[in-house]
């Protein structure tokens, strides 16, 4: 890791040390007095609420300011489950605080949003104390909740196991199906966008244990409708944690681009150092391949050169069998790679001079042909001008050799010999 990143990491750590750890509470479902609300057909979700507070205020013991309560409540069931507990409860149970909380539950909480498919009795242990949810088809808000302080110090799995046999029988069971063993809480998680999810363990008799994560489903208005506090305290919070949610999510975004433009610079840096590295590695070898290029340039040179001086001789030679008996080179000259220059003489006149001319004209690997013939006191000569348009094939037999007194024939590259 970087020295950049590894400060960055440092100081994100001390960031998170200074941040409070959130915490959910949990009271313990015996301090809560629980009632079945069942509410009218038709109603809005606000009048479902005035509705439920309005029930609770008719059958409390205690006046509303005196309690702490919430509720569970779903748009698919047709009742409400109401809890209160009075605020001076709270207190002796240790909640000196409740809005140092992030939320404040009672403990049956945890298994809020599943859904048994028949009328079921479903245990539940969180904190010591051990509930008996009375659940219906379909329907994640209970019908009714008892609960029961588990005895003794050390609550193992067979003391939790033995305390649910012994509730189960002071229970009415009506048409409920009883749910084999129990759920013990085990903790639970708070992740980045606030919701809540549970961890449970099942005890059975027999079976080896389960494990089931519950995250709590309830939307902005049910969550702090199920949370203990006050609707004061619940509007505040809100805004706060809006607050919060934008300034964190900023944060973010900063922190992302800041490294995206880490990891842009770093990528730039590890270019650069490749540049130079590649540019040494080219100064380092350029002096060997400009000998390389040096030797290849010769060696072409040295190949043109030799190409060069056998190509008048094959140039002669492939318009050599097409000249007639009556026609005779005086001389023959070579200025440039692809061009022969004849003088000549003619027994017969102009005509055949001409027919050789044609003759050359129809090879493929020439380009074009000038004859400039002339006729004086009875002798005919001739000059022609031939360019080829590409090497004719070497004879067969080799090149023809002039034999020695014979007709006088020269070449030369640069000029007439």
């Amino acid at each position: 890791m970087s020295p950049i990143a590894s400060k960055l990491t440092q100081r994100l750590a001390g960031l998170q040390e200074k941040i409070p750890e959130q915490q959910v509470g949990l009271i313990p479902a015996d301090a809560f007095f629980t009632r079945k609300v069942e509410l009218p057909e038709g109603i809005s979700r606000e009048e479902r609420l005035a509705f439920i507070q309005l029930n609770l205020e008719g059958n409390s013991p205690f006046p509303m300011e005196q309690l702490a309560w919430g509720c569970l409540e779903d748009p698919k069931s047709s009742h409400a489950f109401v809890y209160a507990t009075p605020k001076a409860r709270l207190r002796k149970l240790g909640i000196e605080a409740p809005e140092s909380y992030f939320q404040l539950f009672p403990g049956f909480v945890s298994l809020f949003g599943t859904t048994p498919d028949r009328a079921t009795i479903r245990f539940l242990s969180q904190n010591g104390v051990l509930s008996a949810l009375y659940m219906e088809a379909g329907n994640p808000v209970p019908s009714r909740i008892q609960s029961r302080h588990i005895p003794g110090e050390l609550l193992t799995d067979e003391a939790h196991l033995e305390a649910r046999d012994a509730f189960l029988k002071s229970l009415p069971r009506e048409d409920y199906r009883v749910e084999d063993g129990l759920w013990l809480g085990s903790g639970l998680e708070i992740d980045n966008d606030g919701s809540i999810e549970f961890r449970h363990r099942h005890l059975a008799r027999g079976k080896s244990e389960g494990l089931l994560d519950n995250t709590l489903r309830l939307d902005d208005q049910g969550l702090w409708l199920a949370d203990l506090r006050d609707e004061q305290y619940a509007g505040r919070e809100r805004k706060v944690r809006q607050r919060s949610s934008l300034i964190w999510t900023s944060l973010r975004a900063g922190l992302w681009f800041a490294l995206l433009l880490l990891v842009l610079q770093l990528g730039n840096f590890a270019l650069l150092g490749l540049n130079k590295w590649r540019e040494s590695r080219i100064h380092s070898v350029e002096p060997q391949a400009t000998r390389v290029e040096n030797k290849k340039t010769l060696a072409a040179r040295l190949t043109q050169s030799t190409d060069e001086d056998l190509r008048p001789f094959l140039l002669l030679e492939s318009i050599n069998s097409l000249r007639p008996d009556s026609v005779f080179f005086d001389k023959v000259r070579s200025r440039a790679y692809n061009e022969l220059e004849i003088e000549g003489q003619s027994a017969e006149g102009v005509t055949p001079v001409n027919a050789f001319a044609d003759a050359i004209k129809k090879q493929d690997f020439v380009q074009s042909v000038e004859t400039n013939p002339q006729t004086r006191t009875g002798q005919t000569s001739f000059e022609l001008m031939i360019t080829f348009s590409q090497m004719p094939p070497a004879p067969e037999g080799g090149f023809m050799v002039p034999p020695e007194g014979g007709e006088e024939t020269s070449t030369s590259s640069g000029g007439e010999e």
